[in-house]
């Protein structure tokens, strides 16, 4: 059965209700159109002309309505860069194994294995699983779905996300809710009448996360649409400050003299000021620059997080020194908010201050932030700074551990120095915990340099130890340790060991052949 035909009764009506609802939508655009042309004054006409800022009447209501449906089409080709991370992960027999679930599994096997597959990043099971939601008659197993092909903005389910918003009435939220996510991820413009039309709609439940799908998928006529609602008085807190942020993704430079004075006002709410701030950064006008200066010098620390926020946007030496101030600031979040803003911006001057941080900071979270921004900026200092915490005696095992592990993910830096210490650890008994851990981050980073490293870990009398570097081979497949590893498996007592390392070169397979 088609997806399209799931459940056929269904579909069928909400291709009635939808030509019902064009048809009324056209009678009254008529009626509205002959009322128009009777009442009109040249008084009215006059003000749409001096306010060109302002959507009409008729851009208004064109806005709103029953969005076309687009055309069904199967997923795209699953990034091949992931796809291959994503297979060199895979355990013998898991990719197998994935397959038999999707065509057999149960809609809780179905569930676990897919948000498995999102939080792995894995791509590869597109084309199965887009079957599997034309033939599930499960909401958990079909919105779980969509979340997977929302991961990877594949708009292959534009179609099904557009008919549920075009008429959620009778969905479940959850479903409803994960088709805003779903159209708001790969950008559906088609979208956009029907989201309008819920954010308009008496149900209160759609407004944010209509306004929010709208930030994503709206344009220039969307943001023109949006600036009345910062004069409506029948917002709630929580949808005013979604408003701003909205706002300032969609670049409304018409709000922007609005927005300054709401951040500027002491009298509002804290958090409404704060996104309002991040708005007007947000259209990158210079004029900001100094605006959000100005309103760093606040004791709301909250809102100094999101002027930094807003001011991550300019490439000035005014806003670089904010950024630099708000790596000082007594309050820990907007120290985080500014280290990130220093690695957005690429601030090389920030190295010595990210330096202090990354000694002397309170806070775990904003020291760790500090060492990977010190690894992505990549200056000499920055460098010779990190490398010296895998030598330096002083060093923290904890600190090296999180050196190294930054240093694999995010550079090419300090291989030699990572391996030194790796081998220094399969010789210190007394280190044997930290060895484990520090052998398992190198098995995930399987890289040539590791190679003599893989061997020591394998020569190792612990067991422990000697099982880490069978991890390591299996995940790098060195060809100067296959001997190693050949050594293990040939043992003549029974282990663990021996068991693992002949499994990692089949030769039981080969026997059985």
């Amino acid at each position: 059965m088609l997806r399209h035909e799931v459940p056929i009764i269904r579909f069928e009506m909400k291709i009635l209700k939808k030509n019902f609802l064009l048809f009324s939508c056209a009678a009254c655009a008529f009626f509205h159109g002959v009322f128009a042309e009777e009442n009109s004054t040249d008084e009215y006409q006059e003000i749409v002309i001096d306010e060109p800022s302002e959507i009409s009447a008729d851009e208004k209501s064109s806005l709103a309505g029953i969005s076309e449906v687009p055309a069904a089409k199967r997923p795209k080709s699953p990034d091949a860069e992931k796809s291959r991370a994503a297979a060199e992960k895979d355990k013998e027999g898991e990719d197998e194994k994935r397959r038999e679930t999707i065509l057999f599994g149960t809609d809780s096997e179905i569930v676990s294995l897919v948000q498995n597959l999102i939080s792995n990043d894995d791509p590869r099971y597109s084309s199965e699983l887009y079957d599997v939601f034309g033939n599930s008659r499960s909401p958990a197993a079909r919105e779980k779905i969509l979340e997977y092909f929302a991961k990877f903005e594949d708009p292959c389910l534009e179609d099904y996300a557009v008919t549920i918003l075009n008429d959620p009435y009778d969905e479940k939220n959850s479903t409803v809710e994960q088709a805003f996510r779903y159209v708001a991820a790969v950008k559906t413009e088609a979208a956009v009448p029907a989201v309008v039309a819920l954010l308009e709609s008496e149900n209160e439940s759609y407004f944010l996360p209509a306004l929010t799908t709208l930030g994503e998928i709206g344009g220039e006529a969307e943001a023109k649409y949006l600036v009345e609602f910062l004069e409506r008085s029948d917002l709630k807190t929580s949808q005013r400050q979604q408003l701003m942020r909205v706002l300032g993704k969609l670049q409304a430079l018409e709000t922007w003299e609005s927005l300054v004075e709401i951040a500027q006002d002491e009298g509002e709410n804290g958090f409404v000021r704060a996104y309002a701030a991040e708005a007007i950064g947000a259209m990158k006008k210079a004029e900001s620059v100094e605006i959000l200066s100005k309103l760093f010098e606040s004791s709301d620390p909250n809102l100094r997080c999101y002027v930094i926020k807003g001011i991550s946007n300019f490439d000035t030496d005014e806003a670089k020194q904010l950024v630099i101030q708000g790596i000082k600031d007594s309050q820990y979040k907007v120290r985080l908010e500014a280290i990130s803003a220093a690695e957005k911006m690429k601030i090389s001057q920030a190295v010595p201050y990210l330096i202090y941080r990354a000694k002397n900071d309170s806070e775990k979270q904003v020291k760790n932030k500090a060492y990977e921004t010190l690894a992505k900026l990549g200056t000499s200092e920055a460098d010779s700074f990190l490398l010296e915490q895998l030598s330096d005696k002083k060093s923290s095992d904890t600190v090296k551990y999180t050196v190294a592990e930054i240093l694999l993910k995010h550079t090419k830096t300090g291989r030699a120095e990572i391996a030194g210490l790796a081998s220094e650890l399969v010789k210190d008994e007394r280190r044997k915990p930290f060895c484990v851990n520090f052998g398992k981050l190198i098995a995930k980073y399987p890289e040539s340099a590791f190679s003599s490293v893989c061997e020591e870990y394998l020569s190792s009398k612990d067991s422990a130890v000697s099982a880490i570097g069978l991890d390591i081979y299996s995940a790098g497949k060195f060809p100067g340790a296959e001997s190693a590893v050949r050594k293990i498996a040939e043992e003549t007592k029974p282990s663990a060991n021996k068991k693992k390392a002949r499994k990692i070169l089949k030769l039981d397979a080969e026997e059985k052949d």
